[in-house]
């Protein structure tokens, strides 16, 4: 199948909706639940779960403010390669 360019708009909508569940998949790595990362964040899990859903028009929602990131990085013990990629688009 042939692969298709995605505008930037596009390829910002599915980095938003990606990344709690990148968030997640990182958490797994080192040995950590969802209930962890919920809990450096000062939220409840269901409060985590929550923010991956869409809005109510479909469009992705920013998950996380840039100091709660920043939290989750320290937390994550992420490389300064992963974070770059991370947020720039």
């Amino acid at each position: 199948m042939p692969r298709v360019a995605l505008s930037m708009e596009q390829k910002r909508d599915y980095m938003v909706t990606d990344l709690p569940y990148w968030f997640e998949k990182e958490a797994r790595k080192k040995k950590m639940h969802t209930k962890d990362l919920a809990q450096a964040l000062g939220i409840t899990p269901q409060a985590w779960n929550e923010r991956k859903k869409p809005k109510v028009n479909g469009k992705p929602k920013d998950s996380f403010s840039y100091g709660e990131m920043l939290i989750l990085f320290r937390l994550l013990e992420l490389g300064e390669e992963d974070i770059l990629r991370l947020m720039k688009l």
